[in-house]
């Protein structure tokens, strides 16, 4: 139980993350109406979700206890 407490909350913060960074850039170019950036950011928020899913995908295989650490890692990595 308290590892699916982990992973969800680990999702909730790399998904605050990802909007926070690539959702803001995109909204900034499509203001601006600038295509191209609007573009290279809608390609950049997809590659930034999909690595999030490869990343819970690997920790989901990982044993419990380096699931936990590799999240922690990765959140305090992704704060700084």
């Amino acid at each position: 139980m308290r590892e699916q407490i982990d992973i969800e909350t680990w999702a909730m913060v790399r998904a605050q993350q990802i909007v926070m960074q690539h959702g803001a850039n995109l909204v900034v170019a499509a203001q601006r109406l600038d295509h191209k950036k609007t573009t290279a950011n809608t390609y950049a928020l997809r590659a930034a979700i999909m690595t999030s899913l490869i990343e819970a995908l690997h920790s989901l295989q990982a044993p419990p206890a380096e699931t936990v650490s590799l999240m922690e890692i990765q959140a305090a990595a992704h704060q700084a």
